[in-house]
């Protein structure tokens, strides 16, 4: 048998790798620009508008009503009885309970009524520490 010997030399080798490396960067900034970087929520939700820009850092859960009232604790929906044993449940399961409060999201277009009713579960429930999500007024920027 006669093999031929295929002399190659390092920079034609190294000419192939750089294609690579192109594809393997590009699909990394690929992902990182389309990637999600937090978690979204359940429904889509365009809060009320207000004056004030403090942030939260307490750790917390996040209650969701949507438009049309519908409770959502967390990524589920639940019912408005349910709403106290969720809590309960998560305020157990918390690693510190006194520094947990609740977020509750709401579309700016939900009746003040149902808002109501939603914290008057929550209150009764037990619990006091509660903020309510916002967005910032175009005023204010």
């Amino acid at each position: 048998m006669n093999f031929c010997q295929v002399n190659t030399s390092k920079r034609e080798q190294d000419d192939g790798m750089i294609s690579l490396i192109n594809i393997v960067f590009l699909m990394l900034i690929f992902f990182m620009v389309a990637g999600q970087i937090q978690r979204s929520d359940a429904i889509k939700l365009k809060p009320p508008v207000s004056a004030s820009d403090t942030p939260q850092q307490q750790e917390r859960v996040t209650v969701l009503v949507s438009p049309s009232g519908e409770l959502w604790f967390e990524q589920n929906a639940i019912s408005d009885e349910a709403l106290a044993t969720e809590l309960n449940t998560a305020f157990a399961e918390a690693i510190n309970p006194d520094l947990m409060s609740i977020l509750v999201k709401v579309d700016g277009a939900l009746p003040v009524t149902r808002l109501q009713e939603v914290l008057s579960e929550i209150k009764r429930a037990g619990y006091r520490k509660i903020s309510l999500a916002t967005r910032q007024s175009e005023s204010g920027r």
